[in-house]
């Protein structure tokens, strides 16, 4: 389920969801990618119920600035050849942790912003500090996007363990206020429902609360896949809220994933940086060179074309990607165009 306050074409990434090869005719992929997924930092403050942060053994640590000025070089000198086949790459500040625990995120997006690179803020919001606030309206960040749980704050906090319902909310509150009529940052929410979180909640509700507050809701649906082997996860495998379907990868066309000690990996799903699951190491290994390289090409044919995913120890958990964009598509349907 996807509302828009505004229409689609509000959206500031709607160049991106509107291009030839988003979720169809991505193949052959196209010279650089849609997006760049960079992990500011994998430390993060929840405990979340969906989340295999949980399982992970990684090394924690936090993105280094230079790291991070030479990927946005690279990123501005691709979008600078303006190919007729490529829409601008865009920049999304995600990963295994809370971006805004980073000590240094103002001068990140200032990076970027700086090389006029459009970039995506995902958050749980709880650090968003009205200075922090000023500070991301003042760069022109250009999409804000909180990542909620549930359709209610018992919901929320039953999947988000540690976290503060009403903060988030106030905060939320805070920032559209803040922002006025002003455009940017674009504001977002995406939350995530059970089977029976469905039965005691309506997502229209849970829409009409937000949409104004923020400009685009998103609901979909949890996945529990990654992390089903916990006990604390063990009795909630039968409340998913989709049955499990295997199917033609789509992200390995779609984006390249940057861990913050520049680890170059094939999707977002892999927590632990696994060789198996990566294409390089950068800047020892060029943005470009990594998302048309052999590694990524090889995962490309094992799962984008093929049907390999047991042979992956990342893939063989996954029906996340098979599925996960069916709502956007049927949205997209809708409004002219895939979401």
């Amino acid at each position: 389920m996807l509302t828009y306050l505004n229409g689609p074409e509000s959206d500031p990434f709607n160049y991106i969801y509107a291009s030839k090869g988003w979720l169809s005719d991505y193949d052959p992929p196209r010279p650089f990618p849609f997006w760049i997924n960079l992990e500011p930092t994998n430390h993060c403050q929840l405990n979340c119920l969906f989340c295999s942060r949980q399982k992970s053994q990684r090394a924690k640590g936090y993105l280094d600035l230079a790291l991070a000025e030479a990927l946005f070089d690279e990123v501005a000198a691709q979008n600078a050849l303006r190919l007729p086949e490529v829409s601008a790459t865009a920049v999304r500040f995600t990963g295994w942790g809370e971006p805004l625990l980073h000590p240094h995120i103002d001068k990140l997006c200032a990076l970027a912003k700086k090389r006029s690179i459009p970039l995506k803020l995902y958050t749980n919001g709880l650090n968003l500090s009205p200075a922090l606030m000023d500070q991301l309206i003042e760069l022109e960040v250009d999409d804000l996007q909180f990542s909620m749980q549930g359709l209610n704050e018992k919901q929320y906090l039953f999947n988000r363990v540690g976290s503060d319902y009403r903060l988030l909310v106030h905060n939320i509150e805070t920032i559209s206020q803040k922002r006025g009529r002003l455009k940017k940052p674009f504001l977002s929410i995406l939350t995530s429902v059970l089977a029976s979180e469905l039965k005691s909640a309506r997502p229209d509700e849970f829409t009409e609360r937000f949409l104004g507050l923020v400009d685009k809701v998103a609901i979909d649906l949890t996945n529990l896949n990654f992390v089903s082997d916990l006990e604390r996860v063990k009795p909630h495998l039968g409340d998913q809220s989709k049955g499990l379907r295997r199917g033609l990868c789509v992200d390995v066309f779609l984006a390249l994933e940057v861990k913050y000690d520049g680890t170059i990996g094939f999707c977002g799903q892999d927590a632990d940086s696994l060789k198996e699951h990566t294409a390089g190491r950068f800047p020892q290994d060029r943005l470009k060179e990594a998302w048309l390289g052999r590694a990524m090409e090889a995962q490309r044919d094992k799962v984008g074309r093929n049907l390999g995913h047991d042979d992956s120890p990342v893939c063989r958990r996954c029906y996340h990607n098979t599925d996960k964009y069916d709502l956007f598509k049927q949205n997209g349907a809708k409004n002219g165009g895939s979401r």
